[in-house]
């Protein structure tokens, strides 16, 4: 493991972080990780002491690292273009990304001249008219596009025609073309992949000269791809971004998501062997690692977990573990179809607008911390109350993340030593819920006393004052909530 910084400080779990990195990288981790509980519940408030140590910085969070990751589907039955996506885009903040791929891109057909699409073709069809309305969207955000390319369906020149047609038409807004969704589920292993990967490659980029590729974008539960990709890429690297899959909890099959299981101990660390996977390829080729699809649970997520209060929470504590360990960015895995939303989409399309859920509340609340670089703190209570400190600029934010369950805990005293005597005030911004559900809650949540409103409105965040006495200062955080900290 890389990093200077412990932010989380679980050292009882060195051991059990190690070996999910391993089992990673051979992918023998499980996708349901196995379910930690919080801790006992709690009669009254107690104190926990943090002290922040400014002097060790480490990563940086960079401005832009949500994003959303839509099916190729969804490109294909233009969902979006009769919504402001746009404006709930800019609300998150500028220079994000979305991506566009997941599996319904292997059964989404591609022509630039009106053919008949193959019976394969299940999915959909995208056209350059199809691209149109995502282009003016991405614009009109200041957002990037990742666009696959279908691979299942082996074609390079086809392939190679919409990367050229994409270029035109996204311009500037294009990041890069992904090349295959999942290859784990069709090539024999990462050498076969990587084989038809310089096929695509030498196809696209002779129709696009300098047009950025990404890969090997394997599922989770998949990341030795990600080694066995880097090592036979490593000699002339033709990728410029290292992509990867993670969802820490699973409803395929027999498999059951939980609460519990989302906010345990046990996710956070197969969500930090997932990435350290992913950096450990990206340093091998000399470029970013990104999480380009990623969300709560595998297989559309769990109704009760993934579209409740317990997301926000998660998502939040996630995309800074994630940030923290050097990841530039999370594209958060969106399910719209023809049913309609699946239980972990963000935002969810209605009749001419959209409907944030409270995963979107999370990823904003990301946002409002800002960005800045990680540094390093010490917390004795990491499994039930997540920390973070980022400074930047003269300020420095923490973030307290209490991922217990309301009707078992009450509200924690956090003592604050910010390691900086200079600091003289602070503000608080909080994300909880008024709804006597708590972690369970699907509506009633609010970051900073506000919601999110009509095509993406979103008023100034309340603020309540923080004392800051001789570089210390003292928080309550009630169970299931989190408060974002800034100091000046």
């Amino acid at each position: 493991m890389k990093t200077v910084i412990r932010t989380r400080a679980v050292t009882a779990a060195a051991t059990l972080a190690a070996a999910s990195l391993a089992a990673a990288l051979t992918g023998a981790a499980a996708h349901q990780p196995t379910s930690t509980a919080p801790a006992a519940a709690r009669a009254t408030s107690t104190g926990l002491a943090i002290t922040v140590h400014p002097g060790q910085t480490g990563q940086r969070l960079p401005a832009g690292f949500v994003g959303l990751s839509f099916g190729a589907a969804t490109v294909a039955a233009d969902n979006y273009s009769s919504t402001d996506l746009a404006g709930y885009l800019r609300t998150l903040g500028p220079a994000g990304t979305i991506r566009v791929g997941g599996n319904s891109g292997d059964g989404t057909f591609w022509t630039s001249t009106g053919e008949t699409p193959p019976s394969w073709a299940t999915s959909g069809t995208i056209t350059p008219a199809k691209l149109a309305p995502l282009a003016a969207i991405a614009k009109a955000a200041g957002w990037k596009v990742i666009l696959a390319v279908n691979l299942k369906h082996r074609d390079p020149a086809r392939a190679a025609d919409e990367a050229r047609y994409a270029q035109q038409i996204f311009g500037r807004s294009l990041l890069a073309i992904e090349v295959g969704n999942e290859p784990n589920f069709y090539e024999a292993d990462a050498a076969a992949y990587y084989a038809d990967f310089e096929t695509y490659a030498a196809a696209i980029r002779a129709a696009v000269p300098g047009i950025r590729l990404t890969g090997p974008e394997a599922e989770t539960n998949h990341s030795s791809w990600l080694a066995g990709f880097a090592a036979a890429d490593a000699a002339h690297p033709d990728v410029s971004l290292v992509t990867d899959h993670t969802y820490p909890t699973s409803a395929c099959g027999t498999q059951v998501a939980t609460i519990p299981q989302l906010l345990g101990t046990a996710s956070v660390q197969y969500e930090n062997a997932n990435a350290q996977a992913a950096l450990s390829a990206a340093r091998q080729l000399h470029v970013p690692a990104a999480m380009s699809e990623t969300n709560s649970t595998v297989c559309a997520g769990t109704a009760g977990v993934s579209d409740t209060f317990a997301s926000a929470l998660w998502s939040l504590d996630y995309n800074l573990l994630l940030a923290q360990d050097g990841i530039t960015s999370a594209e958060f895995m969106d399910g719209t179809n023809a049913a309609g939303c699946d239980p972990y989409t963000p935002l969810c399309p209605t009749t001419g607008d959209l409907t944030p859920r409270p995963l979107y509340y999370g990823m904003l609340a990301t946002e409002l911390v800002g960005s800045g670089e990680f540094v390093a703190l010490d917390n004795p209570d990491a499994a039930d109350v997540r920390a973070y400190a980022i400074r930047d600029h003269g300020h420095l934010t923490v973030v307290l993340d209490d991922v217990q369950d309301p009707a078992s805990h009450t509200a924690t005293t956090v003592n604050l030593n910010l390691g900086l005597r200079g600091l003289h005030r602070g503000s608080l911004t909080a994300l909880t819920t008024t709804s006597p559900a708590g972690l369970a809650a699907t509506s009633g949540i609010t970051l900073g006393g506000q919601q999110v409103g009509a095509h993406g409105a979103f008023g100034t965040p309340q603020q309540t004052p923080v004392e800051v006495r001789h570089g210390n200062a003292s928080v309550t955080v009630q169970a299931g909530s989190a408060v974002i900290i800034r100091f000046s």
